[in-house]
């Protein structure tokens, strides 16, 4: 049941070179889920019906993206890290930038940190 295909993985084991389509899957669902959180505030607290259905829309795209990233045979140790890695740093992003939130240097620097900590932990083996 949760045989995965080899064949399928982000690297093509023949060449070594990572698939680009599989990339491509990654990258959009961080820019739906970095997306999604950027229009959390404009939802009113889920009471603003268009910005709840986009809101939602991005969030199942994302989602929707990372499940097909992981069936081509990507493994979740290395994914998952990822995003948590740059999902979080995107987003306080545009919390400074679109919404004025605050961005102290030691809040910025311990955020960055604590996502290079996760990369770093993810490749470990």
């Amino acid at each position: 049941m949760f045989e995965r295909q080899r064949e399928s993985s982000i690297l093509d084991e023949r060449t070594a070179v990572v698939r680009p389509l599989v990339v491509l899957m990654v990258v959009i669902s961080i820019v739906a889920q970095v997306l999604g959180a950027a229009l959390l505030p404009r939802t009113g607290g889920l009471t603003q019906p268009g910005y709840t259905a986009a809101c939602a829309l991005c969030y199942v795209v994302g989602i929707g993206l990372l499940a097909r990233v992981v069936h081509a045979g990507v493994e979740l140790g290395i994914v998952i890290p990822i995003l948590a890695a740059t999902i979080p740093l995107a987003s306080i992003a545009v919390g400074v930038f679109v919404y004025g939130e605050s961005a102290a240097p030691l809040k910025l620097a311990l955020l960055v940190v604590a996502c290079a900590a996760v990369g770093v932990a993810a490749s470990l083996k």
